[in-house]
């Protein structure tokens, strides 16, 4: 499976994006650094890079992606890959998760992975639906 990892920032720094890939292998969580380079790719921003790797089929994955505007508010995607497939899908905005798609059931890995990261979170809305 390809997932892309990029870490940017425009020129005067006011706006950035960061995404982070960790392995959950039991109660154990740690970035994920065996992978692949398939390509590199130039970033959303000037500085910095885009790398688009392959993570194995088999495994538990949580993937990060953040963005910071000009007023320092960041905004974020948060993806749970299972065995190849997204199994949960949330958005990060205002310091709150909310669930959009997905298997609410593997939420305790993406607070654990921002426990660890020591990432604020005011409240986790696992609701999904309209």
């Amino acid at each position: 499976m390809e997932v892309s990892l990029e870490n940017s920032s425009s020129k005067t720094g006011k706006h950035a994006i960061r995404s982070l890939i960790f392995t959950i292998e039991g109660n154990n969580i740690r970035e994920f650094k065996e992978y692949k380079i398939q390509k590199k790719e130039k970033g959303t921003y000037i500085k910095g890079e885009k790398l688009v790797i392959s993570i194995p089929d088999k495994g538990t994955f949580v993937h990060l992606i953040f963005v910071k505007n000009i007023y320092n508010k960041v905004k974020g995607k948060v993806y749970v890959y299972k065995d190849g497939k997204v199994v949960l899908e949330l958005n990060y905005r205002k310091l709150k998760l909310k669930a959009v798609r997905g298997d609410t059931s593997y939420a305790e890995y993406v607070k654990s992975v921002f426990e660890m990261l020591k990432i604020p979170l005011k409240r986790v809305n696992l609701k999904i639906g309209g």
